[in-house]
């Protein structure tokens, strides 16, 4: 299916006028329990809400070197028969277009092969220093085109609350607690993106080699998959445009001027994604540093103050279109 008709596919839940983000917010539970950020002082979209209890785990580096207060020590792929249940452990872990990968000797594991896969990592910076992370569920999303994955830790106290969310997050009918998020005892899915660093209080994005990214899907970065998005389509610097957008970084400085929910449209460069109703008034056109011009926040709160970055104002939108700025990739409306 193209991208183009997967995003009609996820409009028939909601009208013409309300697009993306409130249908896939409806599907993937983001609600105000989690404590958001944003530049207008109650709250915006997240870049991401992964976490093991108390711990963020955003980005791991594959081979083993100390990356955001988290080393990967090692993974192991879990093999069952009747009753019996061993472990091996991998001599390479990767990403590749959003799949998890593993070696042993001469043999390559992937997708459903990860199913109950246990990750053991040591953290920095407070709480406990050695934590264990499973993949609880694999899937391939054949409607949206994305590999996804539901993480979680174990049934221990000593983890702590969510980071994000501060509560404790059960995975029903099982002894693991859900890494981001859940509704009605289902954990919420992630993909992976390999090589990408984003800075999670700038939200700028870096390709670096060797980093395995987990994001949550109601957060901005795992968002950008949902709605067709991935740095190794786009490249890298075109994708942190998709995330200013979708969470309206206005400012290009990390914080976010709109809370999940908010219906938008969208069209980009690329054809990925056109409007459903051409008619909306312009809210924005943006790119990777931010919004080129702002027309009408999405926010109904902002449509009468408007956006102010410090000292800068964006322009009026007015009549212009994608193709009037060079780093114009994503024009959306509001409605």
């Amino acid at each position: 299916m193209s991208r183009t008709n997967l995003f009609l596919a996820l409009a028939l839940a909601v009208s013409a006028a309300s697009a993306c983000d409130e249908a896939l917010d409806s599907e993937f539970g983001a609600d105000e329990d989690i404590a958001l950020r944003g530049g207008f002082g109650t709250g915006g979209l997240l870049l991401n809400t992964n976490a093991l209890g108390d711990h963020p785990l955003h980005e791991i580096n594959r081979f083993g070197k100390l990356h955001e207060n988290v080393q990967l020590i090692a993974v192991y792929i879990k093999q069952q028969y009747k009753d019996q249940v061993s472990w091996i452990k991998l001599e390479e872990q990767w990403s590749e277009k959003g799949q998890l990968y593993g070696r042993y000797k001469d043999v390559i594991y992937k997708g459903d092969q990860f199913k109950g896969s246990r990750w053991e990592l040591a953290t920095y910076g407070g709480g406990i220093t050695k934590r264990t992370m499973y993949i609880h569920s694999y899937r391939f999303d054949e409607v949206d085109g994305n590999h996804k994955y539901v993480f979680g830790y174990p049934k221990d106290p000593t983890y702590g609350m969510n980071y994000y969310t501060k509560k404790v997050q059960y995975i029903k009918d099982t002894a693991l607690l859900a890494a981001c998020g859940n509704v009605n005892g289902e954990g919420l899915e992630a993909v992976v993106y390999e090589n990408l660093h984003v800075d999670m209080s700038s939200g700028y994005v870096k390709e670096t080699p060797e980093l395995i990214n987990i994001a949550c899907l109601d957060g901005g970065i795992g968002k950008s998959a949902l709605w067709g998005y991935h740095p190794w389509d786009t490249g890298y610097y075109e994708f942190m445009g998709a995330i200013r957008m979708i969470r309206a970084d206005y400012c290009g400085d990390g914080d976010s001027w709109t809370k999940s929910g908010t219906a938008i449209e969208l069209e980009d460069k690329w054809g990925f994604n056109t409007f459903f109703d051409p008619t909306l008034k312009t809210e924005a056109i943006f790119g990777p540093k931010g919004a080129l011009c702002v027309t009408r926040p999405r926010r109904p709160e902002f449509q009468l103050t408007g956006v102010q970055c410090g000292s800068y104002a964006p322009p009026d939108c007015k009549d212009a279109k994608l193709g009037d700025f060079s780093d114009g990739y994503y024009w959306t409306k509001a409605p």
